[in-house]
């Protein structure tokens, strides 16, 4: 006999988990883009090649946490929506400033 099987949205969530991954995930793209910003800055990226940084790294992360959770998303997050896209704006506007500050420092002062 087969054993039926079960769909990931029937399975019971386990919310402190789901609220450690989702804080664990915050606190990746906040290192994230502080890093991003940190190089750009450094190497005195200009214009749309310091945004090209913040975009590799941020593809970067989500292909290494792909790759950690085996593809295999839903079983960790609520969405894959939640994995990958979540706080994308704050976490641009965080690397906006460590850029600015970073460029700042190093190639103006």
């Amino acid at each position: 006999m087969e054993e039926p099987k079960v769909e990931l949205d029937d399975l019971e969530v386990n919310q402190e988990r789901l609220k450690l991954n989702t804080n664990q995930l915050k606190n990746l793209r906040v290192y994230g883009s502080l890093n991003a910003g940190m190089i750009a800055g450094i190497l005195g990226m200009d214009g749309w090649i310091g945004i090209g940084i913040y975009v590799a790294i941020f593809l970067i992360v989500s292909a290494c946490l792909a790759i950690k959770m085996n593809f295999r998303v839903k079983e960790y997050f609520k969405s894959s929506y939640d994995a990958y896209y979540s706080g994308i704006g704050t976490d641009m506007l965080l690397f906006l400033m460590i850029w600015v500050i970073f460029h700042n420092l190093v190639n103006i002062l």
